[in-house]
């Protein structure tokens, strides 16, 4: 038994060897959809910037690790009314070599979306959503990407950031939720660092 617990441990280890890590930083540009309050009145979101950072696992032509992303936008209509969004999810990609040089990817996240207005409290909701992009290999290390994700976020009207005021313009229910889901998308530009 001793014997199998040490060959099960080396091949691990030496599994572990061949497998490599990546550490990746973006920066861009999130765009929301438009909202609806329960009581029909439309909020548009302000398009925002974002910036997030990923660890992954890569093996051969596959990673998975964790995603987190950061983006507050304000509504149009009221700027002093923003929303603060913070993605974490677990991610899987697979690449596919077209050159030499260049790298594409399309991948599955699943995870939450941390949500936090300024004006009610905060909460988190379940959060998926799909991705892919390419990149560009300096070396076997360095490399530069440009990605494009789409992140869904359920929610519903039994949330904790929602309010019950009147339908009045001025005095609305800012942040209850007539729709399930919650749509964004992420176009970013990056830098991946493999060890």
């Amino acid at each position: 038994m001793k014997k199998v617990f040490v060959l099960l441990c080396l091949l691990l280890v030496s599994q572990s060897a061949l497998a490599g890590y990546s550490l990746s930083l973006y920066t861009g540009k999130s765009f929301n959809q438009s909202l609806e309050t329960k009581n029909g009145l439309a909020i548009e979101l302000k398009d925002s910037n974002h910036l997030a950072f990923s660890i992954d696992r890569t093996i051969d032509s596959a990673r998975y690790g964790f995603y987190f992303s950061n983006t507050e936008s304000d509504f149009q209509s009221s700027p002093d009314k923003n929303v603060e969004m913070q993605y974490f999810m677990f991610q899987s990609a697979v690449e596919v070599p077209l050159s030499n040089h260049i790298n594409s990817y399309v991948g599955a996240q699943i995870g939450a979306n941390y949500i936090s207005p300024n004006f009610a409290s905060s909460d988190t909701f379940f959060a998926s959503g799909l991705y892919g992009g390419l990149e560009y290999l300096f070396s076997d290390q360095a490399r530069i990407l440009f990605e494009t994700r789409w992140l869904a976020t359920i929610v519903n009207n039994a949330s904790n950031v929602s309010c019950t005021l009147p339908t009045d313009e001025n005095k609305q229910c800012l942040w209850h939720f007539d729709g399930d889901v919650l749509n964004q998308f992420q176009t970013s530009l990056g830098f991946t660092y493999r060890f």
